[in-house]
């Protein structure tokens, strides 16, 4: 016979085995229950043909239905699964590739039920290569205000690419180019060029040499006059503006940016007598500008 003791234990001993067999219930069920998930499937393209190329990157992955054990399932991660477009069979023109649910490389616990689009439909082109010019380019409109010449090293590029693409290159520019805002110089950079897609180049980069002026026109502005240095006194400046003939940069008299930049004012010496002055007055103009004629020559400052 058994004491007390003995029959704690064989309950306990009945409930952790019951416990066992709740929990491999459990992992039987779930582990047998299968799930269906829409998964993405890199697509990578190999063995294509030498001088041949695809016109437009195919998709860049499939959405394929996997259905599987769901704890499993649940697992995928879809940055292991690649499909391999077998490209050496394709030939210039339209090529149809059809997408077997069995060309999708997962494991044999799972089954793919589904492949979207199930075909590609991909162009192929023949590669050319040609040598055409080069040929420098600006940004901000700076050849409507600066006189340019220039060169670049080399002066042809070749390069290759789509047939049909190739064909209608006459030249490729280059990255449009910044210049300084010192007005006249010299520059030398080098420079990338600016491809279609699926266009390449050898070099890839030429070295540009610019000689660059900025250009100048005259032109007559009209400036208010203001006083400066009337600290405790009311000044008024008889007339209340002047006419300026100067030489200015393009950049400048176009839309009239060169407001807010030239300024005319008269300085008043400390304890300068009440009444009527007649007086010269001072201009100040942007960097690259050149003062031609003030009109007039001399204003007259009423102090009160």
């Amino acid at each position: 016979m058994g004491g007390p003791g003995m029959n704690v234990r064989r309950v306990g001993y009945d409930w952790l085995l019951a416990l066992l067999l709740a929990v491999l219930s459990w992992y039987l069920v779930t582990g047998r229950e299968r799930v269906d998930t829409w998964v993405r499937v890199r697509i990578e393209t190999a063995g294509l043909a030498e001088g041949l190329v695809l016109r437009g990157a195919p998709r860049d992955y499939l959405d394929v239905l996997v259905r599987g054990p769901k704890g499993l399932v649940r697992k995928l991660d879809p940055s292991e699964l690649v499909y391999t477009l077998d490209a050496r069979k394709l030939a210039p023109g339209a090529n149809t590739v059809v997408i077997a649910p069995e060309s999708i490389p997962v494991s044999k616990l799972f089954e793919v039920v589904e492949v979207r689009p199930s075909r590609l439909e991909l162009e192929v082109e023949r590669r050319l290569a040609r040598a055409v010019p080069v040929r420098l380019a600006f940004r901000d409109g700076a050849q409507r205000d600066y006189k340019l010449s220039g060169s670049v090293e080399p002066s042809q590029v070749t390069v290759s690419g789509p047939e049909s693409v190739v064909k209608g290159i006459d030249f490729v520019p280059v990255q449009p180019i910044t210049l300084p805002e010192d007005g006249t110089g010299r520059l030398e950079t080098p420079v990338n060029l600016v491809l279609p897609e699926q266009v390449e180049a050898q070099p890839r980069s030429v070295r540009a040499q610019v000689n660059y002026q900025l250009l100048t026109r005259e032109a007559a502005v009209e400036v208010p006059v203001r006083v400066a240095g009337a600290s405790g006194h009311v000044a008024h400046v008889s007339p209340e503006s002047v006419m300026l003939r100067l030489r200015a940069p393009l950049p400048l008299l176009r839309e009239g940016a060169w407001r807010g930049l030239v300024d005319a004012f008269v300085e008043m010496p400390p304890g300068l007598a009440p009444g009527r002055h007649e007086t010269t007055y001072r201009v100040t103009l942007p960097q690259g500008c050149e003062l031609i004629q003030a009109r007039p020559e001399k204003v007259t400052v009423l102090v009160k």
